[in-house]
């Protein structure tokens, strides 16, 4: 099972009352390290110092004396190096929100201003005013540049920006008990301020959604239900209703959690005739170099029927992992047209390893994955990119997909 998935289902289970034991929680950082130093595909990228990583939390987790204040120090080192792709299996009510998967806001740090990029649909954010192309001004009343200071990474060994872009993200998604307290400046030019309980995950929500645009198009949106397998049946019977339409519209959009292989392939083996490759993976090592030693995933046609639908895929900044490989998947295929925006960047392909002495579970990249082409699947940025910033109307994204599958030839 993917990652995400799975703590997805963790996540809700939190680090039992404070219990004082006798165990060297530094012996645990200073494994950690080690092995991340040894198996952390995306380590050259991060710009740590793990030298100084070492010497700073090191002593911290020494100076600790339960598992509930060892998670803080721990979680601190993986924020360190600035990876939405890389968490603890388990958390508390000072636990920092997943990032994408609890956030309703995507920022980033733009000629030095914290630029809305978008805004989770739906969200409680959304219903307060905030839309993308807003800047945020403070974070628990805070300026909002001093507030990324106090909470970046300690042990760079060079400046990063995407450090920055990261540290904004994860504070603007707040924790488990803290109220969402931030202020943002709308196009009025007046300051809004946000005072909002903690981010709660919707109810069990449908594996998925079919609707018709119109007599030709069906619009097919997947839930964040990639690491169900319960999701295969589901499509299959979707696909079946949808197969006389010219064109489908699959909606990755609601996909941060990630999920696994077992459901990912055999949807994209619906819309293949032939053994059909789709994404690159590498696993970075001594005298490995890509993409002589990268290998390819494929997947097989799988029946009742090949969907011979055009097909549009939307992505947006909650399309995360495994919704990600999906879509770079059909854009390498060849299979489809894909419209949205930058997707959740989220860095390769994860395992997971526990901690000796603690017993935590720490989950991080492995493996980097990349697109047929080449191009870092973080990197994939969609044909039809849409400025969310400038774009009119309720959801821009679906429109210009419409529109995308009527300009296709019949």
């Amino acid at each position: 099972m993917h990652r995400r998935h799975f703590l997805a289902g963790l996540g809700a289970a939190t680090l039992a009352p404070t219990i004082a034991r006798a165990i060297d929680y530094g012996s645990d950082i200073g494994w950690l390290i080690d092995v991340m130093a040894k198996r952390y595909a995306y380590l050259p990228d991060r710009h740590v110092d793990l030298d100084k990583l070492r010497d700073i939390y090191v002593p911290k987790a020494q100076a600790v004396s339960d598992d509930r204040a060892f998670l803080g120090v721990l979680e601190s080192v993986l924020a360190e190096f600035h990876d939405h792709h890389i968490e603890a299996n388990t958390n508390n009510a000072d636990s920092p929100q997943l990032v994408p998967t609890s956030a309703e806001i995507w920022a980033g740090f733009r000629d030095s201003e914290a630029i809305v990029e978008d805004v989770r649909p739906g969200s409680s954010l959304a219903a307060a005013g905030l839309r993308a192309g807003h800047r945020i001004l403070t974070i628990g009343g805070v300026p909002v540049r001093n507030a990324v200071a106090a909470a970046a990474p300690q042990a760079l060994a060079s400046p990063d920006p995407e450090a920055d872009d990261y540290t904004l993200r994860v504070l603007l998604a707040g924790t488990h008990r803290a109220r969402r307290v931030f202020s943002f400046g709308g196009r009025d030019g007046i300051e809004h301020r946000v005072d909002l309980p903690p981010h709660e995950r919707p109810a069990d929500a449908p594996l998925l959604t079919l609707r018709h645009v119109d007599l030709e198009i069906a619009w097919l949106r997947i839930g964040n239900s990639l690491g169900d397998t319960a999701l295969v049946a589901a499509f299959d019977k979707a696909l079946d209703d949808v197969r006389d339409t010219r064109g489908l519209i699959l909606d990755l959009r609601d996909t941060p959690s990630g999920g696994n292989t077992d459901v990912a392939e055999p949807i994209l083996g619906r819309f293949v005739n032939k053994k059909t490759y789709y994404q690159r993976q590498f696993a970075p090592g001594p005298g490995k170099v890509f993409p002589q030693n990268s290998t390819q995933r494929w997947v097989r046609p799988r029946g009742p029927f090949e969907a011979k639908n055009n097909l549009v895929v939307l992505c947006d900044r909650w399309t995360g992992s495994m919704g990600e490989g999906m879509t770079i998947g059909f854009d390498a295929m060849g299979r489809a047209a894909i419209v949205g925006t930058r997707m959740a960047g989220l860095c390769g392909a994860t395992e997971g390893v526990t901690l000796p002495a603690s017993g935590i579970g720490v989950h991080f990249p492995t493996l980097r994955l990349y697109h047929l082409n080449g191009t870092p699947r973080e990197r994939f940025v969609p044909h039809y990119n849409i400025d969310l910033a400038s774009a009119e109307g309720e959801d821009p994204i679906l429109a210009r997909g419409i529109a995308v599958l009527r300009e296709m030839p019949r």
